[in-house]
């Protein structure tokens, strides 16, 4: 696994929109206060000339102008890591123009949710370099910054090898008064286990369910390598969902199964999805019942209402290290295990 080296106070951390831009005033006034939060931080920020654009749709940009400005900033030496601007519905354009070499011989971190699964699970599954699912650039831009937020800085500089859950969060979008708003304290977080406490260890690997989903039934991904590589220390899958329903979580782990997507999985971690079943609020007891009816007999551990994905807090997972996971009386603690390099053995990844 290749993991991008930590970024460092005097870096350029860069910025584009590789689905959607930030077009809403109040939004575009949290970014301008991400920038400067990240400045007074000691780092620089390069914003594409896509970040702030959008057309009829809710486009960014042309596929090929959001793969050009993606790389541009691959390419250059002095950005040391790369956020998603926001999420959307687009960014599966990039991929037939994507140069995953540039990106191999340029290792970066990318972060993002969302939508920014189809790259972050792209670069980690097939081509064995770790990337970061949690906020979009937007996040940085609260005020106070909520701890998940300073965990997440931390995680990117390396300074931080361990996460815990967070004590509250939100059930669900929250309309924007000054653009700084932080995370609001809606309810009292509980991860809930399939059985009691649980501890399960093994290389991290997921995002939205929603993009899973695609990859999994298109045969748009493939983590077979992926699997073969790292499954002898088990796969611990974390997903969340933005909108699915039952069938449509049925149909997505039916096919992973299918094509040997869950071999070797040693556990899951499952966010708080956002939509289930068409409406802001659900039946907990539903949804646990949706995906426990499809993985029940893998008989490996699963835990719920992790704070992973839409329902912030967003706790920073690292899609492709080794982590270990411990969860007890509704809080978790996950310890991370990384082991940086920048090549690959000629039969396979390294680290």
């Amino acid at each position: 696994m290749i993991y991008p080296r930590p970024i460092r106070k005097g870096d350029i951390l860069g910025v584009t929109a590789p689905s959607s831009g930030v077009t809403d005033p109040l939004d575009q006034v949290r970014m301008q206060h991400g920038v400067d939060a990240l400045v007074g931080r000691g780092y620089a920020v390069l914003q594409t000339p896509n970040v702030f654009t959008n057309d009829d749709q809710g486009r960014s940009s042309p596929a090929q102008q959001k793969v050009d400005e993606f790389c541009g900033l691959l390419e250059n030496p002095d950005v040391s890591c790369i956020f998603s601007a926001k999420g959307g519905d687009w960014q599966y354009e990039m991929l037939p123009l994507m140069d995953w070499a540039l990106w191999e011989s340029n290792p970066k971190w990318f972060q993002g949710y969302s939508d920014n699964t189809v790259l972050g699970f792209k670069a980690t599954a097939e081509h064995d370099i770790a990337t970061v699912y949690a906020g979009n650039f937007g996040d940085f831009g609260m005020d106070p910054w909520h701890t998940s937020i300073s965990d997440d800085v931390e995680v990117l500089e390396g300074t931080r090898d361990r996460v815990s859950s967070y004590e509250f969060h939100e059930d669900g979008f929250h309309d924007r008064v000054t653009g700084l708003e932080t995370i609001s304290d809606d309810s009292r977080t509980w991860w809930k286990t399939s059985y009691c406490d649980e501890r399960f260890s093994g290389r991290l690997l997921g995002g939205c369910m929603d993009v899973l989903e695609w990859f999994c039934l298109k045969g748009t991904a493939d983590p077979s390598r992926f699997i073969e590589s790292y499954g002898g220390e088990g796969i611990v899958w974390f997903m969340e969902t933005y909108s699915m329903d039952a069938a449509r979580i049925g149909r997505m782990f039916a096919a992973m199964r299918e094509k040997g997507w869950l071999e070797d999985a040693s556990g899951f971690v499952f966010g708080r999805p956002l939509m289930f079943e068409g409406g802001f609020s659900f039946d907990e007891g539903s949804y646990i019942d949706a995906v426990m009816d499809c993985i029940a007999d893998l008989e490996v551990p699963a835990v719920f209402d992790a704070d992973v994905g839409h329902k912030a807090p967003r706790m920073p997972i690292v899609n492709g290290a080794r982590a270990d996971v411990s969860v007890s009386s509704g809080a978790c603690e996950l310890r991370y295990s990384f082991k940086r390099c920048g090549f690959r053995r000629k039969n396979g990844p390294m680290g």
